[in-house]
């Protein structure tokens, strides 16, 4: 398993690179215990393999929640960005002819 380059305390509470660390570290999780499940295939350790991949499910779970808060989180971001239509200050009514 290989480091990931995103380390989550790197990153301040409420930045979405934090979740996206958390994330990516749940997955090289998640990628270690499939290749442990590999091998407790091979050596036909079936409470090995049962483990695992309940452990990698839970992990799975984890992260798919993270990004659901991720997105939660970037379409806030994204809707205060973007521009309101400013205030009408005379309405219809008040226009004379």
């Amino acid at each position: 398993m290989s480091a990931s380059p995103l380390n989550p305390n790197d990153f301040a509470y409420g930045d979405p690179d934090k979740l996206r660390a958390h994330i990516a570290e749940l997955m090289a999780l998640v990628s270690m215990r499939a290749n442990m499940v590999g091998d407790y295939a091979v050596l036909r350790d079936d409470a090995g393999l049962k483990y695992s991949m309940r452990c990698a499910a839970a992990e799975f779970r984890a992260a798919l929640n993270l990004l659901g808060d991720l997105t939660e989180q970037t379409d806030r971001e994204r809707q205060r960005r973007q521009p309101r239509p400013a205030p009408h200050t005379h309405s219809n009514s008040e226009v004379r002819p």
